[in-house]
């Protein structure tokens, strides 16, 4: 079977089993110099990233040596994502949370503050930027909005599969 008939298949098994149609989820097959990939984009944010990874991951095929290491040709590889405008939204789930634990830290302080309703803590290291940490750092942004977008993206990567 061909990389784009096992696009094809990914999209006729989500149509299928869970009735999600090109709008929700956008799957397109590539090809290249020595394999091919699958690029699936969940634009809906209702629908959940690891059931699609599921299903989709099962049409990826890597060939690796005796020590584990990719092999050159034939591959092909399958990757499965949020567009922006879905991480955008889940990260408004997160965006009030975020606010107000910004708000509760002194812009220069070591201290960290708790985001309601997560695993997550928020710091401010100076007025630019806002610092995202769990048992460490994890990445810093500007706004609010972008470290809502974070956690989203975190807890959504998380998240056990479920139909």
């Amino acid at each position: 079977m061909t990389t784009t008939e096992h696009a094809a298949e990914i999209r006729a098994t989500l149509k299928r089993e869970h009735g999600w149609t090109p709008r929700q989820v956008s799957i397109r097959a590539q090809y290249f110099s020595l394999g091919s990939s699958i690029d699936v984009t969940v634009k809906d944010p209702a629908i959940s990233l690891p059931v699609v990874k599921v299903i989709a991951e099962q049409a990826e095929v890597i060939h690796r040596d005796g020590f584990g290491e990719i092999l050159g040709g034939a591959n092909r590889y399958v990757s499965v994502r949020y567009s922006h405008e879905a991480l955008t939204i889940i990260g408004r789930r997160y965006a009030d949370a975020v606010q107000r634990a910004v708000q509760s830290v002194t812009s220069g302080s070591n201290s960290l503050a708790p985001v309601e309703g997560t695993p997550f803590y928020v710091g401010r290291p100076d007025d630019y930027r806002i610092t995202l940490w769990e048992d460490s750092f994890l990445t810093q942004g500007s706004t609010v909005d972008q470290i809502a977008e974070s956690i989203g993206t975190l807890l959504v990567a998380r998240e056990p599969p479920h139909a």
